[in-house]
């Protein structure tokens, strides 16, 4: 087994049985949950049975599948999680995933009381790790300084100021949270949707549906698990854990376009 690709239990059949026009078809259901402001609980629900709508995240031929779901003892509840495969070693993800009614930022421009409480959950959610840390581990292996992930508003309410606002947001919150509009999901679709052909599906080696704490509890899937625990995994934590953090704070400085909301936009 490789270091960074999963075994070949093969792709899954909700997967490969994908075609573009199938896909412009969720896409545009997906779209259709925002516009009608639909409450969260339901666009978790979408989301949690399309794991490919995370692709502009989520490794595609890494070992980790998407988690929904995922307790912090009886504190806290990750709307989602998954972990990366990268050589500097395993690194989580966390997602606080927020309602269509819920705006970005005031009319006036400011952070919203639901920007800012999302923020401070993520925030919470690494103090509490800290604080249970053999805990969070046997539950998540090598969990530590998860990248945290807010989604919330659409992308049509960013006036020019608010944008700049939400940049400068990005760059203060840099080590621990990025932040997007909802509209993110559909530009995250529209890319993978060049993937799929008809005859092969799409390019996704992940399951479509997302697995729950329970699965995460026992060790599930098995192979992730085998590559979470495996002497790669351990030594290349130890000696990059610090450089994946000093990563994080480099790349808002080198790129510029890091925060930019229409970054992965299709034209």
């Amino acid at each position: 087994m490789s270091q960074n690709s999963r075994s070949d239990r093969g792709m899954d059949p909700a997967v490969r049985s994908l075609s573009r026009s199938k896909l412009q078809d969720e896409i545009n259901d997906f779209m259709s949950l925002l516009d009608s402001r639909a409450e969260e609980r339901i666009v978790h629900d979408f989301l949690s049975r399309h794991s490919y709508f995370f692709y502009d995240l989520i490794r595609s031929n890494g070992f980790s599948t998407l988690y929904s779901k995922i307790k912090l003892g009886s504190d806290y509840e990750v709307d989602f999680a998954w972990f990366d495969t990268s050589s500097n070693g395993p690194e989580w993800s966390f997602v606080e995933l927020e309602a269509p009614t819920r705006r970005m930022f005031t009319a006036l421009g400011y952070p919203s009381q639901w920007l800012i409480h999302a923020i401070q959950q993520v925030l919470d959610w690494h103090s509490w790790i800290h604080d249970n840390l053999d805990y969070a581990k046997r539950l998540m292996p090598h969990v530590e300084y998860p990248r945290g992930y807010v989604f919330i508003g659409r992308r049509s309410e960013l006036t020019p100021i608010k944008r700049k606002r939400l940049r400068r947001l990005q760059y203060e919150y840099r080590r621990s949270v990025e932040i997007h509009t909802l509209d993110w999901f559909v530009t995250s679709a529209r890319n993978f949707q060049y993937t799929v052909t008809d005859h092969k599906g799409g390019n996704w080696e992940i399951p479509s549906g997302a697995l729950g704490h329970g699965d995460l509890a026992k060790g599930c899937p098995v192979d992730a698990f085998k590559w979470l625990n495996s002497q790669f995994a351990d030594n290349s934590k130890a000696i990059f854990q610090e450089y994946s953090l000093e990563e994080r704070e480099q790349s808002a400085l080198l790129n510029p376009d890091l925060f930019n909301e229409d970054r992965n936009e299709i034209k």
